[in-house]
């Protein structure tokens, strides 16, 4: 998912998207890193009725209709957290912290994503999964170091850097590229490395990397994972939004999304992690790519997500789609995860 939505509330008002089962691969660029700039989303306030004048015995001139209010901005989040031990934390992560303390020399954790920023206040107000070197860890937290700075990510969102087991050549997994991860399938496999087959800048790349630098999907629906995820609250909870799965704890999940949602959209203001129902994600398994022809369901709030495959890209890493207005679409190809089957009881494109 490399590309910031700018959604109009007003649009999402009216649509109605029923989804069933896709995340894409979510990846910066190797340096220079590709940057990823939020798109804020603000609902228009409503204008405000002309008023209606009372009449008298004397006339008056009527009153002037006073203009809209301009729509308040988000309130500002403070997403870093600096301890006296000089390393820097995630304030807002409202998710569980403990797990298992790591005792690889790396691992893989969610971290702030470093391609996005020009510099480092405000660190984790955007998040990637990346594979890091380890400076110590515990039950409690992972420790590592970036740009001179120190990093604290909840054990939770953190997994060793082991060989997967079970590999094997076909297999789909993220794999380490440039300064985050990237969605691949599995070209070969030995008893030290694997081959990961990647759609990068439009072109087949393959990567050979140490099994170590290899992470298995936790599905359905883990650290990794792809989803559809749906809102409660706002003025969209009729649309679906393309989402990469953090952690699921119970009955709640936390998921990141590209698109960063401004006033009016209650506790998703101004973040990127949210906190939503595991209920209302669906999965989407990326091991089974679309076939051309498929009817499809993605993230396009202007066509109401309905599509059709057109072309597939090296054996499912992209697509290009076809919607039922026939407009050119946002992007040109929509990558492994952004594009999930439609649902039996919606209508493909045409």
């Amino acid at each position: 998912m490399s590309h910031s939505k700018l959604v109009s509330p007003t649009i999402l008002a009216s649509l109605v998207l029923t989804v069933a089962a896709c995340g894409g691969s979510t990846a910066e660029n190797p340096p220079p890193a590709d940057p990823a700039t939020a798109t804020s989303t603000t609902p228009s306030a409503a204008p405000s009725a002309a008023p209606t004048a009372t009449p008298t015995a004397t006339p008056e001139a009527k009153p002037e209709a006073k203009p809209a209010a301009e729509p308040e901005k988000p309130k500002g989040l403070v997403h870093d957290a600096d301890g006296p031990d000089g390393v820097r934390r995630w304030a807002l992560w409202d998710g569980p912290k403990t797990g298992a303390a790591i005792t690889t020399p790396k691992a893989w954790v969610v971290a702030p994503n470093m391609g996005s920023l020009k510099e480092t206040k405000d660190s984790f107000g955007a998040v990637r999964i990346k594979l890091v070197t380890v400076a110590k860890a515990d039950a409690n937290e992972v420790v590592y170091e970036e740009r001179g700075n120190k990093y604290a990510v909840p054990a939770a969102l953190a997994r060793p850097a082991a060989p997967p087991k079970g590999l094997k050549k076909g297999a789909f997994a993220i794999c380490n590229f440039g300064q985050s991860h990237w969605v691949g399938r599995i070209e070969a496999v030995d008893a030290k490395s694997a081959t990961c087959a990647l759609r990068f800048m439009k072109k087949l790349r393959k990567e050979k990397l140490p099994l170590e630098e290899v992470l298995a999907f936790e599905a359905p629906l883990g650290m990794g994972s792809y989803a559809m995820v749906r809102f409660e609250g706002g003025p969209d909870t009729d649309t679906s939004y393309a989402a990469q799965v953090f952690l699921v704890s119970g009955e709640d999940a936390w998921v990141t999304v590209e698109t960063q949602f401004g006033n009016g959209y209650g506790a998703r203001e101004g973040r990127r992690v949210h906190k939503v129902k595991a209920s209302n994600l669906t999965p989407i398994d990326v091991s089974k790519p679309l076939a051309v022809g498929a009817p499809c369901l993605t993230e396009d709030v202007v066509r109401f997500g309905a599509c059709t495959v057109k072309k597939v890209f090296d054996g499912g890493l992209a697509y290009v789609l076809a919607f039922k207005d026939n407009e050119s679409p946002i992007q040109e190809e929509w990558d492994l995860g952004t594009v999930a089957p439609l649902p039996k009881e919606a209508k493909p494109a045409k």
